[in-house]
């Protein structure tokens, strides 16, 4: 059966398959997985956090170009790994999702969910042996990169009523229902703040976003 495009809008990943090289900016990329707004790439240039650019690739008559900026990225080995968010564009993402989806180019990792389950129950019990300890963090904690991360998915977001409640949601759920490390602190931030931390891909954590929140609105 012939991948639904309803079934890509989920916060599943899907694997490419086969070598699908591209760019983005100046950048040479090879696609690692992709999502309903997001891509992992792999490239042997460091990218900084907040890097915005133009992510392009082809494959066939697939063909996409499209705004992205940079989420988290990391040393993997002797090359780089990092986390793209489209920031515009995402129904036509989606198309060539499911074009190459019908191609077998990609294919949905059913392990994902599972692995990060894993994950999350590991970073739990870890925490459970270890002693508690309050750790305040300085304002140096929070770098120039972070900011503008988060203020630029704090605009968007603004510019996207339904968006922005789109990804509040997914953050209410998930914290509610127990599957995220920080469970049960829902009631603690308002909506804006978890939806930017969703948008984000939960790569920056909630405080470090009502800080800076709190720092634009001229609060301590």
């Amino acid at each position: 059966m012939e991948p639904d495009v309803r079934d890509l809008r989920s916060a599943d990943r899907y694997i490419v398959m086969e070598q699908l090289s591209g760019s983005f900016g100046s950048a040479s990329v090879i696609l690692i997985d992709v999502g309903e707004q997001g891509v992992q790439i792999e490239h042997s240039q460091p990218l900084r956090l907040a890097t915005t650019g133009r992510l392009w690739f082809k494959r066939g008559e697939v063909s996409v170009s499209l705004h992205a900026f940079v989420v988290w990225s990391k040393l993997s080995g002797k090359q780089y790994r990092s986390g793209l968010r489209i920031d515009e564009g995402s129904d036509e993402f989606l198309s060539a999702m499911q074009m190459l989806a019908e191609h077998h180019v990609i294919r949905k990792d059913d392990e994902s969910l599972s692995r990060k389950r894993k994950r999350i129950e590991a970073r739990e019990q870890e925490k459970s042996v270890k002693p508690k300890m309050k750790y305040v963090p300085a304002e140096s904690d929070i770098t120039p990169d972070q900011v503008l991360l988060i203020q630029h998915a704090r605009e968007r977001l603004r510019e996207n009523f339904d968006e922005a409640q789109k990804w509040y949601s997914r953050a209410y759920f998930a914290l509610r229902s127990g599957t995220t490390a920080i469970s049960g602190q829902v009631v603690r931030y308002p909506e804006e703040v978890l939806a930017v931390w969703e948008y984000l891909e939960r790569s920056v954590p909630l405080s470090t976003i009502k800080r800076v929140f709190d720092q634009s609105s001229g609060t301590r």
